[in-house]
């Protein structure tokens, strides 16, 4: 099942802008992570976004929102909640592309909810 879930998020990462997608529990554990290079500023973001998930999910859930966007300079990483302990974090350094980065990672959210 794992791996049919890593099938599935694996073509986000064909979109040139998207850095990094990460799958991750409730409890900050990241399930799946695929990085399109290693640098220890995207590493750095994973840390911090691990430490903080907890509260972010909370707020997703309890507000009942569809995703929630954050802009750091040039990085946007953007959450969808999958289900009620996982959610999909998108890292991506350009805005060229977020309206289909949006429709894609949906339809990736849809096709996990139909796998777990």
């Amino acid at each position: 099942m794992l791996l049919d879930v890593y099938n599935a998020i694996r073509p986000l990462m064909t979109n040139p802008s998207v850095q990094m997608v990460v799958l991750y529990r409730i409890d900050g554990t990241p399930i799946i992570a695929e990085v399109r290079k290693r640098s220890a500023r995207f590493l750095n973001i994973l840390y911090n976004l691990e430490n903080n998930i907890k509260n972010i999910l909370y707020e997703i859930f309890n507000g009942k929102l569809e995703e929630v966007s954050f802009k750091f300079n040039d990085v946007i990483i953007k959450m969808y909640p999958v289900s009620r302990t996982l959610v999909l974090t998108v890292i991506t350094c350009d805005e060229f592309s977020i309206y289909r980065l949006d429709v894609d990672a949906k339809s990736i959210c849809k096709k996990i909810r139909e796998l777990i």
